[in-house]
């Protein structure tokens, strides 16, 4: 009788035989263009060699049975049942190398492709200073930013964008994003309070917005400003940080919200967000109302350009070309070893 590793091994090789040989056939000249994505997991297709090894030598010998006619026992011979005993284990063994080859993702490198992404990256720059709670824009200043910044998200759904928010100081809610579901929900639980609204750090706001442009690989790149005061903290010169845009090639949008007195009005200084708009190539807009900051949203919605982005690249997965055959010979595997091929204490 074949030694059990043996016949294991053979009804495996059998398995994996016919499974190259179908992989042949659908894939044809495509073969040579099969490349492995992630080919570590090739070493776990040693585990279930192993575990076959281990439980040959760990199991417990069959019992025997003491024949007086020995002789006419081998003229008998062993039936086809007794030959394919080991067919169950071998498919078993099949099917395990053949996903360990599968977790390992075999690609196609014919007909690959760059992501490609068109859409520009753009920084939301928002004030959460203290002024912010006026109700001039209905019902508050900060509700009525929320509520143009959602719609603007809304019809942005192929660019990046970031959130920041600046009273005293400068932070980042979000970093640049294509969940824009998750931005506008973290748009929505912004409130006054959750920072130092003291003052407006509007130079710290865009040098937070620059550095979360340094990520970026888009050829158009914004930021947009939203405030309603002047830059009044101590850091970073909103001048320098326009600067610094200019010489990147970022373009910065400012928008002043809220109804502020004409003349010698010390809370504002729209002449620096113009100067700052005018360096980088962009646009200052006025707010005075509901209605003026929609309209300051669409021209800036209208304005915006769109870049490509090229992305990783993808291949055509070809895993499933293994899936199929390592599930068809588990499934041989159950059925035999509970029907003919059963085996008894």
């Amino acid at each position: 009788m074949r030694h059990p590793l043996a016949g294991i091994a053979s009804f495996a090789a059998i398995g994996l035989a016919a499974t190259a040989g179908g992989i042949m056939a659908v894939l044809g000249d495509e073969l040579r263009y099969l490349v492995l994505a992630e080919p570590w997991w090739l070493a776990s297709a040693l585990l279930p060699i192993a575990a076959v090894v281990v439980r040959h030598f760990s199991s417990p010998r069959p019992a025997t049975l003491r024949f007086s006619r020995a002789t006419s026992l081998q003229r008998i011979g062993s039936g086809w049942a007794a030959r394919l005993v080991h067919l169950p284990d071998g498919f078993r063994l099949a099917a395990a190398l053949l996903l360990a080859v599968a977790l390992a993702r075999p690609q196609s490198t014919r007909g690959s492709d760059r992501l490609r992404h068109e859409g520009i990256d753009i920084v939301i720059t928002l004030d959460l200073s203290d002024s912010m709670i006026q109700q001039d824009l209905l019902p508050n200043r900060l509700a009525a930013a929320q509520f143009v910044i959602d719609d603007f998200i809304r019809r942005r759904p192929r660019d990046r964008i970031a959130l920041v928010v600046f009273g005293s100081h400068a932070s980042t809610v979000a970093p640049l994003t294509m969940d824009h579901g998750v931005l506008r929900a973290l748009v929505q639980r912004l409130q006054l309070g959750v920072m130092d609204g003291g003052a407006t750090a509007i130079g710290a706001g865009l040098g937070v917005a620059l550095n979360r442009l340094e990520e970026s690989e888009a050829e158009s790149q914004v930021v947009v400003l939203l405030t309603d005061g002047v830059h009044n903290a101590d850091g970073f010169d909103p001048d320098s940080a326009a600067k610094e845009a200019a010489k990147r090639g970022i373009k910065i949008y400012t928008v002043l919200m809220g109804q502020h007195g004409r003349g010698g009005d010390a809370s504002v200084d729209p002449a620096r967000l113009e100067r700052i708009a005018s360096v980088t190539g962009g646009f200052a807009y006025t707010a005075a109302d509901q209605e003026a900051l929609r309209g300051s949203f669409q021209d800036l919605l209208n304005k915006l350009e769109t870049s490509v982005i090229e992305g990783r690249q993808i291949r055509p997965e070809r895993f499933a070309l293994l899936l199929w055959p390592a599930l068809l010979l588990l499934l041989f595997d159950v059925t035999l070893r509970n029907t003919r091929l059963r085996r008894f204490p």
